[in-house]
């Protein structure tokens, strides 16, 4: 409301003297910066769009397994890559999220590729920065050679701003997203969902049957 009554005071003040919007607009927030897919950290407006609490995703990179029998297959390298601040709604990012579950990693990229939507075209950058920190840095020793084990997404900062609209000032809110990819060392697995254990028919048989095994109260 404070905002609403300042600018209220400076339409006042304009009709009044010979001073442009121009002026006025200038001592207001406006976002130009805030356009870009990611916004790096090094920008002098960072403070206004990462979020301040700490993530704790990448302590998982961390874990000391113990040693392994000899006869036992050698454990998988995991890699667990977050990137933080993107900007786009975490409602839209999510189904793009659940898109690659269970891929490979050249399949995720090519399914992404392929679509119009600027989030894909986010993710697309995600992934390639988390196949590269995989084989740079976590011993994975092929870069085709690792699926995706579980992608997901959470909100992040939320950026309000106004602009000036008819009569009163119109808020926009610029929100801001986490992604966090799990990178799992060789083939994906042929059936990354479980299968239902019954059928359609069969769902509908035993659903029948719960309806007439039901026992109505106070009845004939």
């Amino acid at each position: 409301m404070l905002c609403f009554r300042t600018l209220r005071k400076c339409s006042n003040v304009l009709q009044r003297g010979s001073t442009s919007w121009v002026s006025v607009i200038n001592h207001f927030h406006s976002s130009p910066f805030v356009k870009a897919s990611y916004n790096p950290e090094d920008s002098p407006y960072a403070f206004m769009y990462q979020s301040q609490s700490e993530s704790k995703f990448k302590e998982y990179n961390k874990i000391v397994y113990p040693p392994q029998d000899p006869t036992e297959p050698p454990r998988p390298v995991e890699y667990f890559h977050e990137t933080r601040d993107l900007r786009y709604s975490p409602k839209k990012m999510w189904k793009f999220t659940a898109m690659i579950r269970g891929l490979s990693i050249d399949d995720a990229i090519k399914k992404v590729s392929f679509l119009p939507n600027r989030g894909a075209q986010i993710l697309k950058e995600c992934l390639l920065e988390g196949q590269k920190i995989a084989v740079k840095a976590h011993g994975i020793e092929y870069p085709s050679n690792m699926w995706i084990e579980h992608a997901y997404c959470n909100r992040g900062k939320i950026l309000k701003g106004m602009r000036l609209a008819y009569k009163f000032p119109a808020q926009i809110k610029t929100r801001y997203c986490h992604v966090y990819i799990i990178f799992r060392e060789g083939s994906p697995p042929e059936v990354y969902y479980p299968p239902d254990e019954m059928t359609g028919y069969e769902k509908m048989e035993d659903y029948i049957k719960k309806q007439r095994e039901r026992r109505i109260l106070h009845s004939l």
